[in-house]
């Protein structure tokens, strides 16, 4: 089997793993320590460019998607569009510099459209959602700016100290940088597990399969289109990373947000949009070679 292929069969294994057992998701506590693990290690690798303006395009598209969704679909059903409105608004995944490293693409610029969604979700949502959703709701800023300093700040300060003080180490470690993958997998199998929890939850709590199908419709139609809007705005330049800055979301946020302040049929949309990405990016991954020593180009 060439290594492509099996790629693709771990991370949809990993994927299909998580579905059957969910009763795993009582671990779902250690994936943000399996991401800072894969940040820190991609983070040896690469210099920090700061902020650019193609940031501020990631960010108005990102705002642009899930507001003309919202728009489009409140006419007709407001469950609907408040799932949708919610997978739009959601900021970049902390994850995505890691998938975009292991596509050859920039990590540097992904972690910045994390920093940049992220912090203005952190200030933006507890003044835009309420208004937007049109109930009194009371969402706290703090704990979106806490997870983007601990996550991605946190391995980009040790790595780059360590890139400075001990490059001999910097390189010895970044031999072992296909463990990266590994931990993916692990992160992949968990928060697959947790989508299958909370599925069978919601399910036994008498879910319309009618409109369970209109919000997986609707996650597998705004995936698309954030990825594919990603490429085009991204041009010649960074395709790549302005795809995966889109397109690769922190569901788990809007998914606790929804939980907690709308009600759990609208905490479905970004549920099912966790498979949806993930579905794309082992498929991305199935297409980008393979070095002969199992590393990704």
């Amino acid at each position: 089997m060439n290594q492509s292929l099996l790629r693709t069969v771990k991370l949809l294994g990993a994927m299909i793993l998580g579905l059957a057992f969910p009763a795993a998701h009582v671990f779902q506590f250690l994936v943000p320590y399996a991401i800072m693990a894969m940040l820190w290690i991609a983070f040896l690798d690469i210099r920090p460019i700061g902020f650019r303006r193609e940031h501020l395009l990631v960010l108005a598209l990102n705002w642009g998607v899930g507001i003309a969704a919202w728009s489009v679909l409140m006419p007709f059903d407001r469950q609907l569009a408040f799932a949708a409105l919610l997978i739009g608004l959601t900021p970049t995944a902390t994850a995505a510099p890691v998938v975009t490293g292991m596509l050859g693409g920039r990590v540097d610029f992904v972690a910045g459209s994390v920093l940049v969604t992220n912090v203005t979700a952190g200030l933006l949502f507890p003044v835009v959602l309420p208004w937007l959703l049109g109930s009194d709701l009371t969402i706290q800023t703090a704990p979106f700016l806490k997870q983007t300093v601990c996550i991605i700040l946190g391995p980009l300060v040790v790595a780059q100290a360590l890139r400075a003080a001990a490059p001999v180490w910097t390189q010895a470690i970044l031999r072992f940088r296909h463990v990266s993958f590994y931990l993916w997998l692990a992160v992949l199998f968990l928060v697959s597990a947790n989508a299958s929890e909370f599925l069978r939850n919601q399910w036994q709590h008498g879910m319309h399969l009618g409109q369970v199908g209109q919000i997986a419709l609707v996650a597998v139609i705004l995936c698309a289109i954030n990825f594919w809007v990603g490429l085009k705005a991204g041009g010649k330049g960074i395709p790549r990373e302005v795809s995966q800055s889109l397109g690769q979301k922190n569901t788990l946020l809007t998914i606790w947000i929804a939980m907690t302040y709308v009600n759990p049929m609208v905490a479905l949309g970004p549920t099912f949009y966790i498979l949806c990405h993930n579905s794309y990016n082992a498929w991305q991954l199935a297409r980008h070679p393979v070095r002969c020593d199992g590393e990704v180009d």
